[in-house]
């Protein structure tokens, strides 16, 4: 760490990931939820969009292109993110997006049109105050009035119990010799030894053992972008609210919608008891305390504009949905962030068939005397669980589909190719959606069996193969060439029978 990284870790990729978080529909609709009024250029796909600090800037490419008609600015100060996605950008056409590596201070530098969106993931717990002071001199001067952000950073008080942690493995890893990877496994290793000794803070502090059979079974690549940071700031929600106000940003909602739900979270004396805070930065830093809540994704506008009961109720009204799952995978009970709720089969069941048919607004699904009966809350309710846990996804209008449907199938094409090679990214661009639908590399390689005309599991085989990746049943190995072919023969059968017409739906294939 030091030089050029600025104390930020340096020498290893982070991984390469793609978040919902920030598509568009998904932002307008947790607004919308929250009763703020989503800037219309986001509604119809034609708005300006950056990321700092995008790492492989893999969702902005996808987001780029899902949306031609959008226009995309992403930095990152790592020269082998940008080079790879810079290489994804050619090979799609991405011209709508702009891949640049510079630091913070290069980039605020930088003239640009108003952005109407900007995306702040692991970024602001993970750089330093005077990397936050830039990004908030840049919000100030390019948000557009009526723009939104997202920010994700470490809460606290959740987070307290992560710091000791954190401490042990960047001192184990400062002493080590060896290559980074090779000093991170030991040093998670060294601390699961400490655990098992328990005592002190080991066994004073709920989940710690949990916690660290949870980073061995993370990527070194992982555990380095996530603890190993000279800068590691955890914070009150009231503080980022303070902190984002010098760039005139009031805090709209929490970026997933079920975590705008207090009743699934706190009991109706801790509710009572948030609402005693006169401050709403106050009030949510009080419900953390109340969930020891330990990560946040927040939202935030640039003199955002409040919906009225009536014409919020509308546009809700008007909201697309689409399901991501097949209607009978839905289950009965749903394991979440906030413990296991039930999915009462009287209310899911008819939804769930109405969303398979294609996508349904709000007051069409309404419209249907079994969704009727539920009650709208009850509805609404219902699409909001769907829509957190990637069960179901907001989708864009169809003005312009056509369009997003061409530059989708582009961008696709240039994923599908890398999956010849890897896993990643693992996320194809819905043009229905304006968002990714995550594919295994399986299933990656399957549609480009269809797109060059190749024998499916011939294919899929030669490629799996020459990785020396071997099949698996019910537990057992697949032994030999044979075997592997039999089992991906199956795969590829209830792929078309099941999968497939689901990737179609959703424009993807």
């Amino acid at each position: 760490m030091g030089g050029w990284t600025e104390g930020y870790v340096g020498g290893i990729d982070y991984i390469r990931a793609i978040y919902r978080d920030w598509s568009p529909a998904l932002l307008c609709f947790a607004l919308t939820l929250r009763g703020w009024r989503p800037l219309e250029a986001l509604r119809q796909g034609r708005f300006t969009m950056a990321e700092p600090g995008c790492g492989h800037g893999l969702t902005s490419a996808l987001l780029a292109g899902a949306h031609p008609a959008a226009r995309f600015e992403a930095m990152d100060f790592s020269p082998s993110h940008i080079a790879g996605v810079r290489r994804l950008a050619d090979d799609a056409g991405l011209g709508n997006a702009e891949f640049l590596e510079e630091s913070f201070a290069d980039y605020a530098r930088r003239d640009g049109p108003m952005l109407d969106a900007v995306a702040l993931h692991g970024v602001w717990s993970w750089v330093s105050a005077e990397n936050r002071a830039i990004l908030l001199e840049v919000l100030r001067r390019r948000l557009a009035p009526g723009g939104v952000v997202f920010v994700s950073y470490n809460a606290l008080p959740g987070t307290l119990a992560h710091m000791p942690l954190r401490r042990l493995l960047v001192e184990r890893c400062a002493e080590g010799n060896g290559p980074l990877p090779e000093r991170i496994t030991q040093a998670v290793d060294f601390a699961a030894r400490m655990a098992a000794q328990g005592g002190g803070w080991f066994a004073g502090t709920d989940g710690v053992a949990e916690r660290i059979e949870q980073l061995r079974r993370k990527s070194p690549n992982y555990i380095a972008h996530e603890y190993l940071n000279g800068d590691w700031t955890a914070f009150y929600h009231a503080d980022v609210v303070r902190e984002l106000a010098a760039a005139k940003l009031d805090f709209a909602a929490a970026a997933v919608p079920m975590e705008q739900l207090d009743d699934l979270t706190l009991s109706p004396a801790q509710q009572t008891l948030a609402a005693e805070a006169r401050d709403p930065a106050q009030a949510e830093t009080l419900r953390d305390m109340m969930t020891n809540r330990s990560f946040r994704r927040d939202l935030f506008v640039k003199g955002g504009e409040r919906l009225g009961p009536a014409e919020r109720r509308a546009l809700l009204g008007e909201s697309r949905f689409v399901l991501l799952a097949a209607a009978d995978d839905l289950p009965e009970i749903a394991s979440t962030p906030v413990g296991r709720l039930p999915f009462p089969r009287a209310l899911y069941h008819p939804l769930a068939e109405a969303l398979a048919a294609g996508p349904q607004s709000l007051d069409a699904l309404l419209a249907r005397p079994a969704l009727a009966a539920q009650g709208e809350d009850a509805v609404l309710r219902a699409l909001v669980l769907l829509t957190s846990l990637s069960l179901a996804a907001p989708a864009m209008p169809d003005d312009g589909f056509a369009e997003r449907r061409s530059s989708s199938d582009r961008f696709n094409a240039a994923v599908l190719e890398r999956h010849r090679f890897g896993d990643t990214p693992g996320q194809l661009a819905s043009p229905l959606l304006g968002a990714g639908v995550p594919v295994s590399r399986i299933e990656a390689l399957f549609l480009l069996a269809d797109r060059l005309g190749e024998e499916p599991v011939a294919f899929v085989w030669r490629h799996l193969s020459a990785d020396g990746i071997v099949l698996g049943r019910d537990g057992e190995r697949c032994e030999g060439d044979d075997a592997n072919r039999a089992e991906l023969a199956r795969r590829h059968a209830a792929f078309v029978q099941r999968r497939r017409p689901f990737l179609e739906g959703l424009g993807v294939a």
